[in-house]
């Protein structure tokens, strides 16, 4: 089949993503917990701010860590996703890039890919571009137009997905920051990127990049609804939003909801008869007059026949 190695290139993007899931949630509330320790650690850096030496500098960052070990933070959590799938994306850029050459014979064979197969797989193609082929190998004009649309998804979904974690992810108090401004920029840089790096990719390479971004646009929507930021606009728009993904009472505003609360022991409430011994024979009269239980009738007229 012309289509098959494109499906399968999709399919494995789903896959992955699907093994990944779990990971996913630990992600999302690790930078939960590490957007709630943002005033805790603001106050740290306000604390050592005047101090410039190096012995303050290796004290605040240890006081920093320490706070984020206490809490179970990890503020490389958020990077675990791409780092697992970055070997995958390289090996499949290789592969595909070694294909025609590997197929004419001019370069020695992959582990497993022999010249025949080689050229099955560099003949295989989707939506009319075989998935070897880059923006400046295609000569068709309907080859150039499928991959133009291809980079322009990538970049608008990436677009869209910085815009959304920027405007409605972001604590309202964050949002006259410097870093802000930064992170708007940012949602324009790295469009610009795929601009410049999808002329130059195998096909295949942007077929699983275009998916994985499909995905992450998804993820994106589920993070907002159900792992929103504490203070942000999406966080606003859901109250109940607790970091375990579902519905309840309204987080806390610190670090505790990530502990387990400890049960509050019963304390056992003091009678009326309790309350008589302690009291100065004024207070047992009115206590007696308004408690209507026999024991404390009985205690009291046995504590006024002694006194």
């Amino acid at each position: 089949m012309p289509h098959s190695l494109g499906i399968a290139i999709m399919c494995l993007v789903l896959i992955i993503r699907i093994c990944l899931l779990s990971l996913f949630f630990s992600q999302m509330r690790a930078t939960q917990r590490m957007q709630v320790l943002q005033p805790q650690i603001q106050r740290i850096q306000r604390k050592y701010a005047a101090r410039k030496d190096p012995r303050s500098k290796e004290a605040m960052q240890r006081e920093i860590m320490a706070l984020q070990q206490r809490h179970n933070a990890n503020p490389l959590g958020s990077c675990l996703l791409s780092l697992i799938q970055a070997p995958i994306l390289c090996s499949l850029f290789y592969t595909l890039q070694s294909l025609p050459a590997s197929a004419a014979g001019n370069a020695e064979p992959l582990s497993g890919i022999d010249r025949v197969m080689a050229g099955d797989i560099e003949s295989s193609s989707i939506f009319g571009v075989r998935i070897a082929d880059s923006f400046g190998t295609v000569v068709s004009p309907q080859s150039h137009v499928v991959i133009g649309v291809a980079v322009a998804l990538m970049c608008l979904m990436l677009f869209a997905m910085q815009w959304l974690l920027i405007h409605r992810n972001t604590p309202k108090d964050a949002m006259d920051s410097p870093q802000f401004r930064t992170q708007e920029l940012t949602a324009f840089v790295f469009p610009a990127i795929y601009v410049v790096s999808g002329g130059t990719l195998p096909f295949g390479v942007l077929l699983y990049w275009l998916t994985n971004n499909l995905w992450n646009f998804g993820q994106t929507l589920c993070q907002l609804r159900w792992f929103p930021a504490p203070g942000s606009e999406a966080g606003s728009a859901r109250p109940n939003a607790t970091m375990s993904g579902r519905t309840g009472a309204a987080p806390p505003p610190d670090c505790r909801l990530w502990k387990k609360s400890a049960r509050r022991p019963r304390v056992r409430r003091p009678t009326c008869a309790a309350s008589v011994k302690s009291r100065s024979p004024a207070a047992i009269a009115d206590s007696a007059r308004t408690c209507s239980s026999p024991s404390v009738d009985g205690t009291w007229e046995r504590l006024r026949g002694t006194s």
